[in-house]
């Protein structure tokens, strides 16, 4: 046991060549922090006999109620083997899949990292997701076998039955590491084939070279768990001790010792003998070297994890970070590069040979300039403060609050790259709106969320157009500490949680074949109509023409322009491909919008133009048949906000635009014509995209085709006016088109899409003209593409689609029965269950809705008794089936609903709550088929 002073740790720090970055990840419940605290116990921090029962890691107060980890905490400790002095900078982190942000911050400052499995349970599905994570950051894995003597003590299991379920163990965390290695290698050999397709003049040797025989050839022995290798390490945490593989020599002097230990144990009933810490020599031998990366610069890579730290009663925010080359001393000026920061960006902005002090430089995005205040060490519950911190060093640095949001990558240069963002396993998912309860608050409360932000590298903050402060997280036990940490920490107030806002997206589908009854449609006899809700909420007004297809025709106010749009369901698959390249679709719009700004866009990147022909070609290899004919080069736009999983598509003869080469026919006096209104159009379609009819929610999955765009009458009052308007110029022109809409313009720009024709029109004679009643000619066009869009919508069977978690639930075979009746019970559906070999465990592989989810985990604990719990992650977003507006219309649906039809509507259950919820109207009767109620009292 060595308690160490921080003059020795400082010295420790020194010897870079000696210090390992370790972090403890897996599945929750599996001993990480027990581990950790045995860890903790060889430095002498803590005493032995508390080691597993204090979580000295543990350092809030809701971690230690709940008995799970929430936030990343890092302590430096001292170990020494074969006269070698190491400095261990340990990370616990935590293992609730809603706290899976914490891990990418661990992984990404760290060298090498232990990945507890318990014996018992196994594999579980937060082990899977943290060894994929390890992976994608490359770093080196131990495997530590914890809980060991439950096999002993729960399953009484023989040496046998134990050794080949350790072996099980071994099998399947080495089957995954196969999988994540076969899929590097594919991903490598599709590399070297893009290459030599963009390549073709390479040389021959190259030609030759052929990924497939990676999988055969490169040596991988190295990347799996075996105790020969020593990196494997079998443990009981709680009771203090481990090992790894033992000779019989050894097995016999361990005997020994226990033997000694037990008889010392009976002879003295409250003595306690030397327990024997964990043997971490297997663990520390197996970490790579931690020598400092990068050039000669400093890089320090900030993971996005700032804990307020209690220092002299006041909280002060500290940012985890490590110094990846160069050193960091207090006092010294230092650039703050975000994620998204670019230095080509900045050589671009400063000419070469320019020097000034770093206060004078240009703003570039991106990029700020700061001074490093406060360098701490970090000790678990506690900090110690430095004067400078060697490379491979993970530290804690004070004063960034201003300057860092989640991450950032700081660095002497601004010349340098950032690192790349961190990747995370959970989406957040889940909303509330908060608000203080004290109005004159709000100004504590928007300085607690930029706080909770900061702090945060999952959360998001959102202010919605209706003022609402609105709070996204990961999940249920994510959203309880951000709103525990808002109130307590940061800002201090008493506030109101609205309840979870339910995120769902509108849909259409192909008309169904058959009834509510499994009838086959139009084979039975209509009967009157009774409830007219159907009708009553896809009631098309006058003026607007509905074909039998589907066809929506409408005309703009002014009656100078016809749109003729129809609506059409995307197949799954392209929604899907439409979902994962977001990104990609924004690049290509920005590419789009220079375009048609005339501006040389020579400079796309090699990578992104391959990226957006792989893109056209997924979306051609799905989007087949007649109707899809020729769809994909005819794509004008994607909504909403651009780069969402829904289409515009352009089938005008007179004018084609195409989001992969810009309008076409740009030089034409007809696409001049059709170009300036374009962007109207597009704005309607985003609008409509944005907020469906059923309840204002995004739509998912709809292609709208632009069949028809009719501007002809237009163009007439165009003609006349030029004749009328021969000698004036381009000024005359511009002055008289802005008198032309007095009422209109005066409070805003003249908009894009505003024709000089239409200008020159409503000048003519000095007349009050039909656009004066109406506002600019655009934003006509822009409410008549968003009514053309929603009527189009509300012609086909319109559908909600729900956000869906994945569960996975672990269970004993007593409480089966009742995992099944709560999942059924909230809509769930079981889609696999299968037994773990060798126990009486139950792996269950559901998928529940997240409107159902609040509440589900505090359920079956209660009704399994402990028994089982599940883990809730974001999966996909699925159609509900039923229609929201359905009602019996024949004989047989009739018989088997009756008149009122008052069973469950999922569909329409979910639509009412989001529409009361935004204060829309609700088609609903208070009283129906009210009959005479008998009063139970005698007095009235």
């Amino acid at each position: 046991m060595v308690l160490n002073s921080l003059d020795k740790m400082i010295e420790l720090q020194k010897n870079t060549v000696n210090i390992r970055n370790i972090c403890v990840l897996a599945h929750v419940d599996h001993g990480k922090t027990t581990l950790a605290d045995c860890l903790i116990s060889s430095n002498g921090i803590i005493s032995s006999r508390l080691a597993g029962k204090l979580r000295y890691m543990d350092s809030r107060e809701d971690e230690q109620i709940r008995g799970i980890t929430m936030k990343s905490s890092a302590i430096s400790l001292h170990y020494t083997k074969d006269n070698q002095e190491y400095l261990i900078n340990l990370i616990d982190s935590p293992g609730h899949v809603d706290f899976s942000s914490e891990v990418s911050t661990a992984v990404r400052i760290c060298d090498g990292c232990i990945i507890v499995v318990d014996a018992v349970e196994g594999v579980c599905p937060q082990t899977q997701a943290v060894l994929r994570q390890a992976w994608l950051e490359n770093i080196r894995p131990v495997l530590v076998i914890n809980k060991i003597d439950r096999l002993i003590v729960e399953l009484k299991f023989t040496p046998q039955e134990a050794y080949s379920h350790l072996k099980n163990i071994l099998e399947q965390i080495n089957a995954l590491t196969g999988t994540l290695f076969t899929s590097k290698v594919l991903e490598e050999r599709a590399e070297r084939e893009t290459e030599s397709q963009v390549n073709p003049n390479s040389e021959p040797g190259e030609q030759v070279y052929d990924w497939s025989t990676g999988l055969e050839d490169t040596d991988d022995s190295h990347l799996y768990f075996s105790p020969e290798q020593g990196n494997v390490v079998f443990t009981s945490a709680i009771d203090g001790w481990g090992f790894g593989p033992l000779t019989q020599d050894e097995i016999a002097q361990r005997r020994e010792r226990a033997r000694q230990r037990h008889a010392e144990k009976l002879a003295a009933a409250h003595g306690q003998g030397p327990v024997e810490s964990i043997h971490c020599g297997g663990i520390l031998e197996t970490s790579p070297q931690g020598e400092p990366r990068g050039g000669e610069q400093q890089v320090e890579s900030m993971a996005p994890n700032p804990a307020p730290q209690e220092e002299d009663s006041q909280e002060s925010f500290i940012a985890f970070a490590r110094v990846f080359s160069g050193v960091a001393r207090r006092g010294r000026k230092i650039f703050v590069l975000g994620p998204k920061y670019s230095p080509v960006e900045f050589l671009q902005r400063v000419p070469s040979g320019f020097s000034t002090s770093p206060d004078d430089l240009p703003t570039v995005p991106h990029m700020a300039c700061c001074t490093l205040e406060n360098l701490y060490l970090l000790m678990g519950r506690e900090l110690e403060e430095l004067e400078e911190v060697p490379p491979g060093n993970v530290l804690g640095i004070g004063g960034l609050q201003d300057f860092v949001l989640k991450s950032a990558t700081l660095c002497s240069l601004p010349s340098c790259p950032p690192f790349i963002p961190l990747s995370f396993e959970a989406t957040p998912i889940v909303r509330v709106a908060v608000e203080p309860k004290h109005p004159s608050e709000m100004p504590q409360l928007v300085k607690g969320m930029k706080l909770l932000n900061q702090a945060d590298p999952c959360v998001q903050i959102l202010i919605q157009e209706t003022g609402e402060h609105v709070l996204v997280t990961a999940g249920e036990v994510h959203l309880q500490r951000c709103l525990d940490d808002l109130k307590e920490r940061f800002a201090k107030i008493h506030i109101s949680v609205s309840e979870p806002i339910i995120p769902f997206r509108e849909t259409i589908t192909k008309p169904p074949k058959v009834d509510m009854v499994n009838e086959e449609i139009g084979k039975q006899q209509k009967v009157a109509v009774i409830h007219q809700t159907r009708d009553d909420q896809s009631k098309i007004p006058e003026g607007v023409q509905v074909d039998a297809d589907g066809l929506i025709t409408i005309t703009t106010p002014n009656k100078l322009a016809t749109l003729s749009v129809r609506a059409m369901p995307l197949p799954e698959e392209v929604t899907q491909i439409l979902e994962e390249n977001s990104d990609l679709i924004r690049s290509m719009e920005q590419l789009t919008s220079l375009l048609d700004e005339g501006k040389n866009t020579q400079t796309i990147h090699r990578k992104t133009q391959e990226k957006m022909w792989e893109f056209k070609g997924k979306l051609e290899q799905h989007l087949t048949g007649r109707k899809w004919r020729n769809t994909v080069d005819q794509i004008w736009s994607f909504g909403p906000r651009k780069c969402g999983p829904n289409m515009l598509v352009s089938r005008s003869v007179d004018f084609q635009n195409s989001v992969w080469t810009g309008a076409a026919g740009r030089a034409s006096q007809g696409a001049n014509r059709y170009r300036d209104l374009g962007n109207s159009i597009v704005s309607g379609f985003q609008l409509a995209t944005l907020s469906g009819p059923m309840c204002e929610e995004p739509l998912m999955g709809v292609c709208f085709v632009l069949e028809k765009w009719d501007i002809s009458k237009l163009e007439e009052q165009g003609v006349g006016s030029n004749q009328n308007n021969e000698k004036s110029d381009v000024v005359g022109r511009g002055e008289e088109g802005e008198r032309s809409c007095p009422g209109a313009d005066e409070k805003q720009e003249p908009p894009d899409g505003c024709s000089q024709a239409s200008e020159k029109r409503t000048s003519q004679k000095g007349e009050p003209s039909v656009a004066d009643c109406y506002g600019p000619f655009s934003g006509q066009l822009i409410a008549t593409m968003k009514e053309a869009c929603r009527y189009a919508l509300q012609v086909k069977p319109q559908r909600l689609m729900a956000a869906m978690y994945t569960c996975d639930i672990m269970a004993t075979s007593d409480v089966l029965g009742r995992v099944y009746a709560v999942l059924s019970k909230r809509e769930g559906r079981v889609l696999q269950e299968e037994m773990k070999e060798g126990t009486d465990m139950f792996i269950i592989k559901a998928v529940l809705p997240v409107a159902e989810s609040f509440g589900f985990a505090d359920e079956i604990r209660k009704r399994t008794s402990g028994l089982a719990s599940p883990q809730l992650v974001f999966s996909h977003w699925e159609v509900i089936p039923s229609d929201p507006f359905w009602v019996p219309t024949t004989e047989e649906e009739y018989l088997h609903f009756g008149e009122k039809a008052d069973s469950e509507n999922q569909a329409r259950k979910y639509m009412n709550a989001v529409r009361k919820r935004k204060g829309l109207h609700v088609e609903e009767k208070i009283v129906e088929h009210a009959e005479k109620q008998r009063t139970l009292s005698k007095n009235k």
